[in-house]
């Protein structure tokens, strides 16, 4: 990470490519890289899942965006543990702090373009970006892996009713064969976007499974990044 004279919030440590969050209420660490220069730069929030971390699945999509102009941030969930109480995974209020926290920091970089910040998750990951959108504005569009939504609230994913709320651009990509989140999840949330008639789009890859970000990285890389461009995340 270049390093560069900051505005931190007084609850922030930054240590290289690594931060740490603490105050009152929580505490949690993260990792947050920049492009070289001075900005302003475009910014993503990457978001992982279960069993996942910042430094283990975020780090290294990190710094492929990293090559996109994008100043990357993303944070330790609590699912970053697989045996912890699962009505604090996914899209749970505690999730949905800790990335609105990210979102904080990344407006009060000098070198952040604040109109363009997009997100990225992955599964448990992807309900937490589906989350987001619902009730933050600050998104410019969002791109999710293997993810989708539950009938009804008190899931880690967040329910149709919530996906209803989304007004971000927003593109899903999921494999066929995906057993851990089934496709039928993603088609709805594409389906409830089309009602609501934002702009939306959906990639599937037949015989896939649950690892898509892994097995077709470089179509998925490329299709996200395409949707970057297309809404203003991205100039080229």
């Amino acid at each position: 990470m270049i390093a560069l004279l900051l505005l931190l919030p007084q609850d922030l440590t930054l240590s290289g490519e690594r931060f740490t969050w603490k105050d009152a209420e929580r505490s949690f660490e993260g990792v947050l890289l920049k492009p070289a220069g001075d900005g302003p730069f475009p910014a993503v929030l990457i978001s992982h899942g279960l069993g996942g971390s910042a430094q283990g699945f975020a780090l290294p999509k990190a710094r492929e965006m990293l090559k996109w102009g994008l100043v990357c941030i993303a944070p330790t969930y609590t699912h970053t543990g697989k045996d912890g109480e699962r009505a604090t995974f996914g899209a749970s209020p505690e999730n949905l702090k800790r990335a609105a926290i990210c979102l904080d920091i990344l407006q009060k970089q000098p070198y952040v373009d604040a109109k363009r910040i997009a997100a990225y998750g992955n599964s448990m990951g992807a309900f937490v970006t589906i989350g987001l959108a619902a009730v933050d504005t600050r998104l410019r569009a969002a791109a999710i892996t293997a993810g989708g939504v539950a009938p009804k609230d008190g899931m880690p994913a967040p329910s149709e009713a919530v996906a209803a709320k989304i007004r971000v651009p927003f593109y899903v990509l999921h494999g066929t064969s995906d057993t851990t989140v089934r496709p039928e999840q993603s088609a709805k949330l594409n389906e409830i976007l089309d009602a609501s008639k934002v702009s939306n789009g959906r990639a599937l890859y037949d015989g896939v499974g649950h690892q898509l970000h892994q097995e077709k990285a470089s179509d998925v890389y490329a299709k996200i990044k395409a949707w970057y461009q297309k809404h203003g995340v991205l100039t080229n």
